[in-house]
This record gives structure tokens, sequence and C-alpha cells, in this order.
């Protein structure tokens, strides 16, 4: 579990990838630990297209893509991951913004707001204007004849959810493969001093799943034989059609009850605990080839996250069929001191996009052999901040508090002990990387910054805390992006102003910080 930096900004580090690259964020697979389909990849951060012609609608020079000059869309549709952001406090009016394209299925492709403190998920936003095109033009000004990755404005306010001074981050999630499973993204905004007024387009909607029976949770799976009705189980809210539902003639659910073929989304049991009963038994059918897009997942109650995924048994890697077998899958792994829940999935919209599931228990028993369900390997079960990204909200962090000061010209009272008792908490990786040779828009605007401080003020220059892990501290990088540090014999008047135009502030706290066009005081 990860712990509440002291150091965590209030803006998250390169939340509109203005750096040109994914620093200051993290990426996870999904599938096997297979680095060939890894959702997010730093290529995907460019300043083109999509499909040769049609426009992102970024903000900058940059966004999120849905595919690079070595990623093909044939290839980005098969991929799966997360994306997890730094850290950052919710502060100012507690609204923030963020732009979003692709995720048709927003049950498969969403953003997610989770706790640090212990992952719970507290707001979740899935694309919900997806190719609207009436929208997308209005946004943009001029005429969207696709806007199937078109990125659409959205706002929310998070204190409706937690209190300010909470510590969170994003997490994007692309969950299967196929059929716009993927997300184009562009200007998180975690600080927004004043309450913005976003209009009903623009506002977001929570699709944070709810999940049933957690206060009467057993060892059992409740109604698993549908014998009568759905009760104890919810289906997911999606822009297209789910289409799971109760066949009455047989009594079992089906995810072809509205269109066919075409019909996706998930169905989710009611909460769970796993005791005596660490086996879950049910009978599968239909198109479990397709195993990047029917499975079933096991879900933590409170985080959501995905503990554990199946897909059909080894013997039936071919299988398209309407013939029941019966799958076993092992549970032993879990705590017996959490909740779950099962996610039944149908992600797939062409032939055989069909799953059909009965008879869902739990039991003691894990025989026979034979019937077990493949359980995918590697998922992530925790979402944890890198030394790299630990780095990054340090130096964001550093300009963010050091901002006032140059606003104010009064750069002696900035808290240089705390700053650096803040520094020493970082991981020796971190020290390293932050010291070392970095493209981070962040960590080399504090450490530019830092210098001219320690030149600037001769009571800081006894406390050079910016040191490596060896304590060697940083003496300067020639970096060929930055504009030539400015001598402390200038004027500091001018210096200053020039400062606080750079760093628009908001509240004392948010600032603007944009790619060769920085100052330093």
């Amino acid at each position: 579990m990860e712990t509440e930096a002291a150091y965590t900004p209030y803006q998250i580090p390169n939340g509109g990838f203005e750096d040109g690259n994914l620093s200051g964020w993290r990426s996870y697979m999904l599938w096997k630990n297979e680095t060939g389909i890894a959702a997010f990849d730093s290529s995907l951060v460019h300043g083109g297209t999509y499909f040769s012609s049609y426009p992102y609608g970024r903000d900058g020079n940059y966004q999120l893509g849905i595919t690079s000059g070595s990623i093909t869309w044939d290839q980005s549709t098969e991929r799966m991951g997360y994306l997890r952001s730094s850290d950052f406090i919710l502060g100012g009016s507690g609204w923030i913004s963020f732009k979003l394209g692709g995720g048709r299925t927003p049950s498969f492709a969403y953003m997610s707001v989770r706790k640090v403190s212990d992952d719970t998920e507290v707001a979740r936003f899935g694309n919900r204007h997806f190719n609207n095109t009436a929208i997308a033009t209005t946004q943009y000004g001029s005429l969207i004849t696709n806007a199937e990755a078109f990125l659409f404005q959205y706002y929310f306010n998070m204190t409706s959810v937690v209190s300010l001074g909470e510590y969170l981050y994003i997490l994007l999630c692309d969950t299967s493969a196929w059929d716009w499973s993927i997300l184009s993204a562009d200007s998180f905004v975690t600080y927004i001093a004043e309450e913005p007024s976003p209009s009903v387009n623009q506002t977001a909607t929570n699709i944070l799943p709810s999940i049933l029976g957690i206060d009467t949770a057993d060892n059992t799976i409740k109604n698993g034989n549908f014998d009568t009705d759905l009760s104890n189980w919810s289906l997911s809210s999606d822009n297209t059609t789910n289409g799971w539902g109760r066949s009455s003639s047989n009594a079992d659910i089906r995810s072809n009850r509205i269109t066919g073929d075409a019909d996706v989304g998930i169905i989710r049991s009611s909460a769970f605990t796993v005791t005596t009963n660490k086996y879950l038994k049910f009978n599968w059918a239909g198109g479990l080839r397709y195993d990047k897009q029917i499975f079933v997942s096991i879900k933590e109650v409170g985080t959501n996250i995905e503990k554990l995924r199946f897909v059909r048994r080894d013997n039936l890697s071919t299988k398209e069929s309407f013939d029941f077998d019966n799958h076993i899958c092992d549970l032993s792994s879990l705590s017996s001191s959490k909740k779950y829940y099962i996610e039944f999935a149908d992600a797939r919209t062409g032939g055989w996009g069909i799953s059909y599931v009965d008879t869902v228990r739990t039991s003691s028993d894990n025989n026979p052999a034979g019937d077990r369900a493949v359980s995918i390997s590697n998922l992530p079960l925790t979402f944890e901040m890198n030394y790299i990204q630990e780095a990054a909200s340090y130096g964001a962090y550093f300009l963010q508090q050091t901002a006032p000061y140059c606003t104010e010209l009064n750069g002696v009272n900035i808290p240089w002990s705390t700053l650096a008792t803040e520094y020493e908490t970082l991981s020796d990786s971190a020290k390293n990387y932050f010291v070392g040779t970095v493209t981070d828009t962040e960590i080399i605007g504090a450490r530019e910054r830092y210098l001219y401080l320690i030149d600037a003020y001769s009571a800081f220059t006894a406390n050079k805390f910016m040191v490596n892990s060896l304590g060697a501290p940083y003496t300067g990088i020639i970096d060929p992006v930055l504009p030539p540090v400015i001598n402390p014999s200038q004027n500091s008047a001018a210096l200053l102003i020039i400062v606080a135009i750079t760093f628009a502030l908001a509240g004392g706290t948010a600032y603007i910080y944009k790619r060769k066009q920085r100052s330093y005081l």
C-alpha cells in the first residue's frame, strides 16, 4: 500500500502530455506481462491526427493517441493495460477536468479516480460522447466528420465523492481487446481554483459500479441458477447495448438478448467471501475462443481491482458452441478477510460474440482437473507510483511551493528546511533519477530554480539538499531545450516579474508550466 507523501502536488505532472512522452505516468500490463500487448506506450504521445486525417481536438502540442508510427490500428485494438498518474492532493474548488476519446464501451475502457491510501475507487468516467460528431463540431469550432477518437472535454466536482485534501491518483483502464476498447486522452487538470460552470455536455457522469449485497455477503453466490429472475445480479451501463439477460426457457444468462452477437457488456454478481469454499464453478458456452473479449473477472469490493481473470479451459481454445462445459476457477489466492464479486464480460461484437452462463456456485471441490479455467497471469494487483513518478512529483511540488515567493518578490522566506526534509524522504532510486540526466519538465524546472536559489541567496548555500543516493549534490546539467539560467546579478525585480507571468498562480498553489517557455527564480 502506498503512503501519502508530504511532497505531493495539487496538479499532476505532465497532465497534458506536453513533455511529449509519458513522464509522470506509469504503464501497467494486463495480459501475461506480454510487452507487445501493453495498451499505453510512450510512442502514442504525439501531435498528429488519427486515421490520417481526423483531428483529436487536443490542447497544446501533444495528446495520448490511439495509434503511432510503431503501433498500427490492428495492433492497438488488441492491446490492454493501465496508465497511472502521479499522486495529487485535491485542492482549490475540488473540481477536475480532462479530455477523453475512444472507449465505445465504458465497461472496458474508462478513467478511474482512486485514493492513494488504500486504492479505493471513488469515481469512474467513460467517454459518453463517443463518435458524437455534433458535440465534437461545437467543441472544435469547425466541422468534425469522425469523432471516434475525438477528445471530448469533461469536468467533475470531486468533492461530491471525497473531501478536499484527499490524496488521489488517476488510472486509465483498457481491460479488453477490439471494438474501440481504446482511450485517447489529454488535459488532465487536477487543480481548478474557482468552481467552473461546465455545460451539460461537458459534465462527466460518475459510473462507479454499486455492488449488491455487501452487508450480507457470505461464501455463496446468490441466485447463481437464475431460476426465476436476475435478483442479486446487476448490469453495467454502457454507450452500446448491454445484451445480458435471462433465458426464461433454459434458466441461464446470455449476453445476446437484445440484438444478438453485437451486444456487449458486463453482468455483475452480488458480493461474496472466500472461506471454506475456495473454488468457483459454473457452466459456460459461446464464443469462448475469443479469450481477450469473453472472460470472467473476480474483483475486490471497494477497490474494484481485478484480482483474478479466467478464460476458457485449455481444451476449449477453439470453442464456438452453444453446448455448456463445466469450468472451475481457483480462488484460493484471495483473502478470507475481503469481499469480492464476479463479472462475466462480453466485449466482442463480431461472430460468436456470445457468452452463456449457468449454475454459478462456490465449492470446496476442485475436481476434475480437466475442468479448470485458465487463469491469466501477472495481473497488476496494486497501483503504486514508481521512482520516476516519485521524482517528477517532487519536482512539481517544489515548483508549486516556491512559485508564490516569486510573485511576492520574497525568496528569502522560502521554507528551505521543509523542502529539504521532504526531498530526503525520496527513495534512493528517485534521488538518483532526480539528479541524473532526464527530460521530465517538472524535474528540469525544479532543478534549475533550485540552482538559482542556491546561488542567489547566501542563506541557502549550505543546504544543498538535491543529492543522489550517495550524497553527491546536483550541480547542473546542460539541457539544449532550456534557456540559459538567468544570472543572479541581473535585475531581480524584472526577473521575478517574468517568473510571476510564466507561473500563473491560482490560490497560491496551481501553476501553468509550458515546455520551452520557462523562467526561473
